[in-house]
Formats: structure tokens, sequence, C-alpha cells
């Protein structure tokens, strides 16, 4: 009697054994990436895994390394969707650069590409309105028609064997920030980076100009910048480029500024010359103190592939402080000498030389001129050895008196 009880018992175990493993349940897991970029993981999307009927089965989360699991699926055939509502970036000129060439045949974009660059109705084609969609972003913050997130949808996924418990692994799907088209977004950071700027005094005058130029840099196809300055102190009247034509828009002390080569081809960018020129004038509202622009981390610049380029930018920094004369050169003096000065607002200008005790010896500018950085030259052959000190007087809206000591080295 023990030995059938235990018998029975023993066969009871293994039904519950074979009952388990027919119900036994697999293993889904899988990685989201940006721009299927291993160094850029995507965290915090929600993966959803739909059967062929199109039922919900499990909702999971990316974690910090894009990696997903859903640890309770049957049997069956399944596919993913996945989107997120984090904050999207990335979006820039080189964006709309890549678009422009696709439309024009000159490169085709990738599969992750294209999903990018679809931002405006009608979806399903890259078109014109995708290029102007994605610059009126940048430069006015219009808001797409599609979705602020793309990604693909991962179909026809085989969950196996129900005899024994099984893992499956997903191909890698990847995402996207709606046109970011060239991936610089990273998703981790929030597309944070740091500009070098180097910033060199320059006089403050009513009608100024800011020249912004961008070193390190051969060549460049698109131009995309984001300035700031402070708009109760001045007024800008108008903005050039030396690379050709641009389009501006200036809003509640923001300049955003965007440009691209008219041909498929790379524009010569010198250290020497200015990218962008800035007009304006000041307002009743100056106080005499610094007048800063500043160049916001969303500038850039991007090859003719569409790739950003690092570079530092120089431009002047607008200081009350700054002397509107400057040194004399060369310095001792043996003949020829230029004298460099900046004339604040349309005056009369006079600059005068005198000897260490005070006689005129020479009068070089006495006439009505117009604001702007100007020149003097003069020989100073038939002068005496010496000290000598010159002075510059600016008689207008801003009255200027300085002066500056030069040596005559006969």
């Amino acid at each position: 009697m023990k030995k059938q009880i235990t018998k029975v018992l023993l066969a009871f175990t293994i039904l519950l054994l074979l009952a388990g493993q027919t119900h036994a349940q697999n293993e889904v897991a899988g990685t989201i990436l940006y721009h299927l970029r291993n160094n850029k993981p995507i965290a915090a999307v929600t993966v959803k895994l739909y059967d062929t009927n199109d039922t919900l089965v499990e909702t999971a989360e990316t974690d910090f390394n894009g990696s997903y699991e859903f640890t309770g699926v049957d049997e069956g055939t399944y596919y993913i969707e996945a989107s997120t509502t984090a904050m999207p970036g990335g979006i820039n000129m080189a964006d709309a650069q890549k678009v422009r060439h696709h439309i024009n045949g000159n490169r085709t974009l990738d599969e992750i590409e294209q999903m990018a660059a679809d931002v405006a109705e009608p979806f399903g084609e890259i078109n014109w309105d995708d290029y102007d969609a994605i610059v009126a972003w940048f430069m006015d913050g219009v808001p797409f028609t599609s979705d602020s997130w793309v990604f693909q949808v991962i179909e026809n996924i085989q969950v196996g064997n129900p005899m024994y418990k099984a893992r499956t692994n997903v191909p890698t799907m990847g995402g996207s920030s709606a046109g970011d088209v060239n991936g610089t977004f990273v998703p981790t950071t929030r597309n944070a980076k740091e500009l070098l700027v180097n910033y060199t005094k320059k006089a403050v005058s009513s009608n100024f100009s800011i020249e912004v130029s961008a070193n390190d840099i051969p060549a460049a196809a698109a131009m995309g910048l984001v300035i700031k300055y402070p708009a109760g102190k001045v007024n800008i009247s108008d903005i050039t480029s030396p690379l050709g034509e641009i389009k501006y828009n200036i809003r509640n002390g923001e300049i955003r500024i965007s440009w691209i080569s008219e041909s498929s081809y790379e524009q010569m960018v010198s250290s020497g010359m200015p990218v962008v020129i800035i007009n304006g004038t000041t307002t009743s509202q100056y106080d005499g103190s610094d007048i800063r622009f500043t160049i916001d981390p969303e500038s850039h610049f991007s090859d003719r592939e569409g790739n950003e380029i690092e570079t530092r930018f120089s431009l002047p920094l607008l200081s009350g402080s700054a002397q509107y004369l400057g040194a004399s050169y060369p310095n001792p003096a043996n003949g020829i000498t230029t004298i460099d000065y900046i004339v604040p607002s349309t005056g009369h200008v006079n600059i005068s030389i005198y000897s260490i005790t005070g006689q005129l010896v020479n009068v070089l500018v006495n006439e009505t001129m117009p604001a702007g950085a100007q020149y003097v030259r003069f020989n100073t052959n038939g002068m005496e050895k010496g000290v000598y000190f010159y002075t510059l007087s600016v008689e207008g809206s801003d009255r200027v008196n300085e002066s500056r000591r030069m040596i005559i080295a006969q």
C-alpha cells in the first residue's frame, strides 16, 4: 500500500512538472540606441509588446543603458513599438543641410535619418516642406506637425519553444529626436556643450559693429548662430555675412542667424574674416557699462556631409572703459607712423601732436567725421628726436578727450 501511494505521488509530480513546462513563459529583451550608435543609449523610453492581434501584452521602460526586458511572454509572434516624453534636441541648420542634399540627390539619407527628417505633412516623403520646417524650428521655434520622437518598429519577433524557458534577444531598435537628421543630440546629457569664445575689448560708440569670427575651420557648408545681447542698451540695425545670403531674426535680446551654401560645396572660412557682422546703435538707456554679445551653445557650423565642426569664436566686447585713441605704430617712430582711433558718434574730430613742453607741433585731423574706426598716417621726418604727446578730441553727442605718448627716434 505504501509503495502504491509513493508511485501515485511520483506520477502526480511528473504531471505537474510537464504542465509547468508546457506553460513556461519566456523573456524578451533588447536595446534602444540613438541613431543606432552604441555610445548613445536612450533611457526612459516606454516600450510596448503587441501580439499579432494588436493586443498589448506587456509594457517596459528602458534603463540608463537603453535596455528593456519583458519577462512573462508566451510562445507566439510579436512586434514592439516605442515612445518617450523626453525633451527632444539637436535640431539645427546642419540637419536642414542634409535634407537639402537628399532632396537634390547629392546624397541619400539612411532609414533613421529619413524618419527624423519627415517632420511636415504629408508624411512618408522627404521634400522641401520638411526642409522649411527644420529651418523654421531653428529660426523661430515653430513646432513640427510630426511627433517629437521617432522610433523604428521591430516586427515578427518569434518567441519559441514552450517546453522550457528561453530568452529572445530582439534586434537593436533605433530612435531619434524628430528633426535631428544627423543625430548630434546626446539624450543622457540634454545636448549640453561648451563653446570656446575669445573676447577682445573695443570702445563703445553710439554706432558700432560686432564682427564675429570663427577660428580653426577652413571651410563650412552651413551655419547656425544664436547670439544673446542686452536689448535695453542697444538696437540692432543690420546683419550681414561675407559667406553669402543669410536669414536672421531679432527678438527679445536674441539673434538667430542661418546660412546654407547654395551649392553642394563648402565655402572657405578664413580666421581673419568675420562670418557675421552685426551693426547697431546704443539706446538712451545705455549707462556706460560694458556691452557683451554672447554666443549660445546652440551655435554651430557643419561640413558638406552635415557633420558639425568644432570651432573657437572670437568677437569684441564693447567696453565703456576702453580707449578710443590707439597706440601709434611703430613706436618709437622714424618716418611714416600710423595712429588708429574710434569716432563714437558723428562729430568734429581733432588729432594734434604736442611737444613734451605742451607746444603744438602738428594738426593731423581737424574735420567733422562719421562714427566708426579710423586711422591717420603722417611722416615724422623733420621732427626733433624726443618724447611727444598726441591727442584725440571729439565734439558731438559723445565727447572724447584722450592723449597718448609717442617717441620720435630720428
